[in-house]
């Protein structure tokens, strides 16, 4: 029977579906993400790994070449995996493509309305009795309608991002390596601009786009200091597409007017000056965290390796080139 090491929490159904049919062992993710050596020690010598938010590197898919036939891990993105030795030592990679769409577009226009209207900055005010007398001269902020927004990243997320910033009244801007087709644009209402073009004119900036070689540190204080003196970004994607430090000093010196991060360069770890800003807004990784999205992440998951497995099916493959 395989054997499969489980680094998520998991709902009872999904355990028990997995005992079932392997040699299962579990570490919640909830409490504490293991790090690379714990990782190593607990998951050796399996056939397949459930993976949420630790990294499974070339060292460990190396020294478990033969064995290891499989990782699925709970999420869209994959950065976390090294893909490329995972495709070299003949293993699939498997993600949960499309579950999370609907809750981390809803998340992205909370973080960019809590920026505008100052709401997180409003609620602290109120809960600690400062409000003492006519609220009139209190908290004034942004309007949305006729604003620009730019996208960073235009995919299935960022196209339903699109839709409701469009409701919202804002001109929505994207940008991706590949410009999408006109009728895509069209049905969207967005409008594409080169990456320099966006920086410098768009009000609001969302990230959305995957961490790679190109990617990382794309945001750093050459291009905050581009950026609009009274532009908010919005990151949702990875932390460490953001230089944290350059943000840090980008807000210090006001070139930009805030900004909104439910990811970190250093997961878990916050940079604690972050925490001292009233024009930031933060979130724990939460863009999908609504029950039906989490959920079914993890149901979908557990399914990837039971039909790779027992199956031998290859549905949400990532590398698809593997041997």
């Amino acid at each position: 029977m395989n054997k499969i090491f489980v680094h998520c929490r998991l709902p009872h159904k999904e355990r028990q579906m997995l005992k079932e049919n392997f040699l299962v062992k579990l570490h919640s993710s909830k409490n504490k993400i293991l790090n690379e050596n714990e990782f190593f020690k607990r998951a050796n010598g399996c056939h397949g790994i459930i993976a949420q938010g630790n990294l499974v590197n070339e060292r460990f898919i190396s020294s478990n070449r033969g064995t290891l036939k499989a990782i699925s891990n709970v999420g869209v993105g994959y950065d976390n995996i090294d893909v490329e030795a995972a495709t070299k030592n003949g293993i699939a990679v498997f993600n949960t493509p499309n579950l999370m769409n609907d809750a981390v577009a809803d998340l992205t226009l909370g973080l960019i309305l809590s920026l505008a209207r100052k709401i997180c900055e409003a609620n602290n005010f109120i809960k600690e009795g400062k409000w003492k007398g006519n609220s009139w001269d209190l908290f004034w902020g942004e309007n949305l309608k006729s604003e620009s927004l730019g996208i960073v990243g235009l995919g299935n997320i960022g196209k339903e991002v699109a839709l409701r910033a469009s409701a919202f009244g804002l001109k929505v801007f994207y940008n991706n390596r590949t410009r999408l087709d006109k009728k895509i644009e069209e049905k969207y209402k967005v409008d594409y601009l080169q990456f320099n073009d966006l920086i410098l004119s768009c009000k609001f900036i969302v990230l959305l786009l995957p961490l790679t070689k190109s990617s990382k540190y794309l945001f750093n204080s050459k291009v905050f200091k581009k950026m609009r003196n009274d532009a908010f970004l919005v990151n949702i994607a990875r932390g460490k597409i953001i230089r944290e430090t350059d943000l840090i000093k980008a807000l210090i010196n006001k070139d930009i007017a805030g900004a909104a991060l439910d990811v970190f360069e250093n997961e878990p770890k916050v940079e604690k000056k972050l925490l001292k800003f009233k024009n930031v807004v933060l979130m724990p990784h939460a863009g999908s965290a609504t029950a039906n999205a989490r959920i079914t992440m993890m149901e979908l998951a557990c399914n990837n390796l039971k039909n790779f497995f027992l199956k031998g099916t290859l549905k949400n493959l990532v590398n698809k080139d593997f041997n």
